[in-house]
This record gives structure tokens, C-alpha cells and sequence, in this order.
């Protein structure tokens, strides 16, 4: 039978994130809770395993301990491993190594683990939603958590095809599987657990034909927009780390029906790697499949953006370093990008040039051919609406 879930947390703290006292920083959404755990994987692992329904939110704050992030993984197939670290989208290399030990999120930014945090502990279970439309007599609110009746759990709870986890509602399923398991590989060739449907991709299939907002379309155009975008003062590029384990990717995708290119990659820019930007640029335009297949690749520099608090204001280790070998440290509204999981990606992070040969990567030709270009000052041709080759090659689409 399924029950209410009850939420843990625990946070490891080293390094930095050691306050004076000894004692974990303060970090936002802890008090969501209902339990705050001790720090001791034995008694973590007692309590996971105590009862039904309990799920663990670990936070590993202060360093890149891959042995532990392993460690609390083992726990259950469904604790959420948060790896919180200064450099989190600076150490391109540390970040995605982070994942492959286990860590769902990797962050220092305070407002993204505030919104993770809130998102994971609103999770509660096909029960707790049914005890609630019973306690409130309402049918209405039974049937939209995904229940047949007030006060019942019925057959209409599902379980997680990745982690198993039992009892989620439908919205609740849709939440958990890219919170969780956006970084794992999709299920292809599957029964959707929720209208039985076969799939070929179960996380597109989730997020569109489930979403509780109403169904989405895919719409495709065979039009795409990139952007390389390279950050003032250091140089560094944004990456956007993909979905599936795939590594990482330059920012961009398809470009929407009645949407503008540049448009379409500032768009996908926000969506994919949590950063505004401002095109500048073109790199190259291509086209194949007789014209069906059409891309842009821009190249474009960060926006500022607005920094939710003081301490995700502070330089990380790996800015200071740069300042004090002489290099220019980078404001910190513009190293700031997307840390917080969903269907989109994983999140994103900034390299170097000299970085990528090292870097997993989803497909090596974008980022070998136009980060090293842009970065030695190679050819980028302007912005003109009326160029050519770019009526030419898109005379459906606007380029601004």
C-alpha cells in the first residue's frame, strides 16, 4: 500500500563550506525537511532503510569528494545527491565527473538549490495527495492529482521507471523523472507507465503528452540556431552540459515556427544554459538534405544577470586564481548559468578553449571548429539582415 513519502536531508560539509563553529553553512530550503539527518552514512543508511516512504536529499558541500557522492548513490536507487561547490560551473572537468559518481545536481547558487530543494520536497506521494482531496470532500482535486476517487490511491499512482520509486501521481512523475534522471539515459522502446503508450523516447514522451499544464507539441523545422558564446574579461565559453549523459554542447536547437534566428538561439540559449545573451555575430551558415536542413551558428557574449544573494556574488576559488596570476576575473553577474536540472539539460558551465580536447562531448565538430576559431580571432561575418547568402538561404526566417 502506498504512504505519504517523508523527507530527509543531510548536509556533508568541507573545505569552505565549514563555518567558524564547525558547522555547515547555512544553506537555503533546509527547513522544508521534515528530518535533518546527522552526517554518518551508517545511521543515513538506517534511516533510509527504517520504514517505508523515506526519501534522503544528501548536499556534499565544500569539495569534489567522488568517493561519497558514490557512497550516498548506494544508499537507495532514489536519494538525491547535491554536489555544492564554488567552482561548480567553472571546473567543466570536476562537474561532469561529479554526475558519473552520482550527484543529480551540482550548484553554488543559492536560488537554484532554494527552487531544487522546494521541488523535491513537494513530491509527497499518490497518498498524500488522496488524504488531502478526501480531508477537503473535493472530487475535482482528487482526479487532477491523478487519483480515481477521494481518499483512495487506486491504480492511477505510477512508479518511476528509472529509480522504481512507487506511489507518485502523475504531475508528480512528470516532476521527478527530469529532476532526477535527466543526466541518466532515456528509456527508448517502452510502455509509458501512465497511458501505456510506446515510445521511442520516454523522457520527450513524458514531458509533452503529460505535462499538467496540457499536452505540447513537437514541432519540427529543420531549422537550427547555435551560438558560441564567448564571457568578456577571461574568455571563457559557456557549455551547456546535455541531457542522457552525452556530455557537453554548444548552446542552440531548433528554431520555432514564426520565431527569428537570433530569436530562436537567445531562446535556447536561456532555456538550455540559464544565461541571456547578446548576439553579436555570425560563424557560418549550412544547409543540406536539399535545403531541408538548414543551421546558423552565431557567435554572441553573456548579459549580466541579477545575483540572488551576496555569498553566490563571491569570486570562486578558480576566478581568484585567475586574477592573481594576472588574468581578469570575470564579473559575477556573468559567470552566472542554469544549475538547476530539467527536461531541457543538466545545466551548464564555462571552459576554456584549451579545456574541450579533454571534455566529453555530445558531438566534437561544433566546439573543436568554432570555439578555437573564435577564441584566435578568426573571421565572424556581421549582422546584416539583407546579407545574400542569408536571404538566400532563409528567406522564411527573419534574422532578427
Amino acid at each position: 500500500m502506498s504512504i505519504p513519502y517523508e523527507h530527509g536531508v543531510v548536509v556533508f560539509a568541507r573545505g569552505e563550506e565549514v563555518g567558524a563553529s564547525g558547522g555547515a553553512l547555512s544553506l537555503p530550503g533546509l527547513e522544508l525537511f521534515s528530518q535533518q539527518l546527522p552526517a554518518d552514512v551508517a545511521q543515513l543508511r538506517g534511516w533510509v532503510t527504517g520504514a517505508p516512504g523515506r526519501l534522503l536529499t544528501a548536499i556534499v558541500a565544500g569539495a569534489w569528494d567522488f568517493s561519497l557522492l558514490v557512497e550516498l548513490r548506494r544508499l537507495a536507487p532514489a536519494v538525491y545527491v547535491i554536489l555544492w561547490h564554488a567552482d561548480a560551473v567553472e571546473d567543466a572537468h570536476n562537474r561532469i565527473r561529479a554526475f558519473q559518481s552520482g550527484a543529480r545536481m551540482v550548484s553554488h547558487d543559492h536560488e537554484h538549490l532554494r527552487e531544487a530543494l522546494a521541488l523535491i520536497t513537494s513530491i509527497r506521494g499518490a497518498a498524500a495527495a488522496a488524504a488531502d482531496a478526501a480531508a477537503a470532500g473535493e472530487a475535482a482535486a482528487a482526479a487532477e492529482a491523478g487519483l480515481a476517487a477521494p481518499g483512495t490511491v487506486a491504480q492511477l499512482s505510477y512508479a518511476c521507471p528509472w529509480c522504481g520509486l512507487s506511489g507518485l501521481t502523475g504531475p508528480e512523475l512528470w516532476l521527478h523523472q527530469p529532476l532526477y534522471h535527466i543526466y541518466e539515459l532515456d528509456k527508448t522502446k517502452v510502455d509509458c507507465p501512465m497511458c501505456r503508450h510506446h515510445t521511442s523516447r520516454l523522457t520527450r514522451h513524458i514531458n509533452l503528452r503529460h505535462n499538467p499544464a496540457g499536452p505540447g507539441a513537437d514541432e519540427r523545422t529543420g531549422v537550427y540556431a547555435l551560438a558560441v558564446v564567448r564571457r568578456p574579461g577571461d574568455g571563457k565559453f559557456l557549455l551547456v552540459q546535455e541531457r542522457y549523459g552525452e556530455g557537453y554542447w554548444v548552446p542552440g536547437g531548433g528554431v520555432d515556427p514564426g520565431e527569428s534566428l537570433v530569436g530562436g538561439v537567445v531562446r535556447e540559449a536561456w532555456e538550455e544554459a540559464g544565461a541571456r545573451i547578446k548576439v553579436t555575430g555570425i560563424l557560418t551558415l549550412e544547409s543540406s538534405h536539399r535545403g531541408s536542413w538548414r543551421r546558423i551558428i552565431f557567435v554572441a557574449e553573456p548579459l549580466p544577470q541579477p545575483l540572488p544573494t551576496a555569498a553566490a556574488a563571491a569570486p570562486s576559488p578558480s576566478s581568484a586564481s585567475a586574477a592573481a596570476a594576472g588574468g581578469s576575473a570575470p564579473d559575477a553577474a556573468l559567470r552566472r548559468c542554469k544549475t538547476l536540472p530539467d527536461v531541457e539539460s543538466a545545466g551548464a558551465c564555462w571552459v576554456t578553449a584549451a579545456e574541450l580536447e579533454g571534455l566529453p562531448l555530445r558531438c566534437v565538430s561544433e566546439p573543436r571548429t568554432w570555439i578555437p576559431w573564435v577564441a584566435d580571432g578568426g573571421k565572424v561575418m556581421a549582422l546584416d539582415p539583407a546579407a545574400p547568402e542569408l536571404t538566400k538561404l532563409f528567406p522564411d526566417y527573419p534574422l532578427m
